[in-house]
């Protein structure tokens, strides 16, 4: 799945004026870190849809030609710097129009909502009204809202610098499991019940020695089979760290190695050697109250 930034134009790439009205050269001015920020976002994967609401375009108060070349000279600057909008939405309502595609209204990212591509984990509206924060309301998406607090260089910090987090609960018919999993934790925060002593031993060394904060409460049919619940626990715990590590952004293979055996056995047509039968009891076998 794809994670997008859905993006405002004025007051958010460009510097709105004080008459709202972006209508010559003289009047462009980009917000301070806008290209850095788009080129390090970009770089980590995330795709550039750019969403705007343009009053009257194509009105004598909003005229065609003059937002083209705007838009133009706009998108110009940020090709070159190798940044790339994947699709460019623009509504050219007024609010008395009462149309069904201006923001905060979702008719014009229909086609992501409807979509299983886009991670609304990762997704996020970017802009400076109002409107923009509803608009990621209304497709379940967290957005940010630009201000003097809150400039590109904060935002894309933020975006770039999630914490690395996942709770996951597990019930089966022998096992109720709940686990809680902080990757850049350091090991600081482990609280591990599993009703057995040494299995609980080793998953805090797992948290500890990986430097993650654990917290995991699995309750089991231990008067029947301690199996169920540690293995309920390792699927547990997989599917939450899978879960935390989200798109994996930042995280490279560095090695690889695959050994392959081959071995042949020949058995002779006629075997007229003696035949040894060994017959051995296999016993139970309990390392720490954990059986094996």
């Amino acid at each position: 799945m794809n994670s997008i930034l859905f993006i405002d134009r004025d007051g958010t790439l460009i510097l709105e004026p004080s008459d709202f009205q972006i209508d010559s050269v003289e009047k462009f001015e980009l917000l301070p870190n806008v290209i850095p920020s788009l080129i390090q976002l970009s770089k980590a994967g995330f795709k550039l849809v750019m969403i705007t609401n343009q009053d009257g375009l194509g009105t004598n108060s909003n005229p065609t030609d003059k937002f083209d070349m705007i838009q133009n000279l706009l998108i110009g600057i940020l090709n070159s710097q190798g940044i790339v909008f994947e699709d460019v939405l623009i509504c050219p309502h007024t609010p008395k129009d009462n149309c069904s595609c201006r923001k905060p209204k979702t008719q014009m990212v229909k086609k992501y909502l409807s979509s299983n591509e886009m991670n609304r984990e990762s997704s996020y509206v970017i802009g400076d009204r109002l409107t923009d924060v509803e608009l990621a309301e209304n497709m379940g998406l967290k957005s940010f809202l630009i201000s003097s607090d809150l400039n590109w260089k904060k935002i894309t910090h933020e975006i770039l610098n999630q914490p690395r987090l996942a709770t996951l609960t597990r019930k089966t018919k022998e096992t109720d499991i709940t686990v809680t999993v902080d990757l850049d934790g350091q090991g600081q925060d482990i609280e591990i019940k599993t009703g057995i002593g040494f299995f609980d031993h080793m998953l805090e060394q797992l948290a500890r020695h990986g430097s993650m904060n654990l917290n995991l409460n699995a309750i089991g049919d231990l008067h029947i089979d301690q199996h169920h619940l540690v293995e309920d626990v390792a699927i547990s715990l997989g599917q939450a760290i899978k879960k935390a590590l989200g798109e994996k952004r930042g995280i490279e293979r560095f090695g690889f190695l695959l050994v392959i055996a081959l071995i042949y056995f020949k058995v002779p047509e006629m075997f007229l050697g003696p035949v040894l039968v060994w017959v051995q009891k296999m016993l139970f076998m309990v390392a720490s109250g954990v059986p094996l």
